[in-house]
């Protein structure tokens, strides 16, 4: 028997008996590998902001799907690393730790750029953080990482200009 499987539109490749029953099993698990999402990693692009003039990096969460699959699953972050989300417009925001690994403290960001809000969040919890005042932005962090640093309500986050231009969803 003779299997001819399409590679490209002018190389073939053929096949025969006993070599097509092990190359369908690798054919297999590179397809199922290729259409799996592994929710620790990552391939979305890192930005730097600061924080009162501290470099932090983050992954950006401008969209309805990432902003829901936030740090979820996450084994650890990496040191001055977070995840920052984006809205819109300016309104209260509520987060929970649901599948979160991770012990994270969340500053609660508005329109001008200024924290308004810190708080920490608890593994696991599904205890809402509701923002006190309308925000445009959240910036979740490991946990303690604002107090360590000096950074308090009040501070001035300084975004990039692809950050602020950036197209973000509901």
């Amino acid at each position: 028997m003779i299997v001819s499987l399409p590679i490209m539109r002018s190389t073939r490749l053929v096949l025969r008996g006993h070599h097509l029953r092990s190359a369908l099993p690798l054919v297999l698990l590179s397809l199922l590998c290729s259409c799996t999402k592994h929710p620790s990693s990552t391939s979305d692009q890192i930005y730097e902001i600061f924080v009162d003039g501290k470099q932090i990096r983050v992954e950006v969460a401008s969209t309805h799907e990432k902003r829901r699959l936030g740090l979820m699953h996450r084994d650890k972050l990496n040191k001055n690393s977070g995840m920052l989300f984006i809205f819109p417009q300016e309104k209260y925001l509520s987060f929970w730790m649901k599948n979160t690994k991770i012990p994270l403290s969340i500053a609660y960001i508005n329109n001008r750029k200024v924290i308004t809000q810190i708080e920490s969040m608890t593994p696991y919890s599904l205890t809402n953080h509701t923002s006190k005042d309308r925000v445009k932005y959240a910036l979740e962090m490991e946990d303690k990482w604002f107090s360590k640093n000096g950074i308090t309500v009040g501070s001035k986050v300084d975004l990039t200009s692809n950050l602020l231009n950036m197209n973000v969803g509901e």
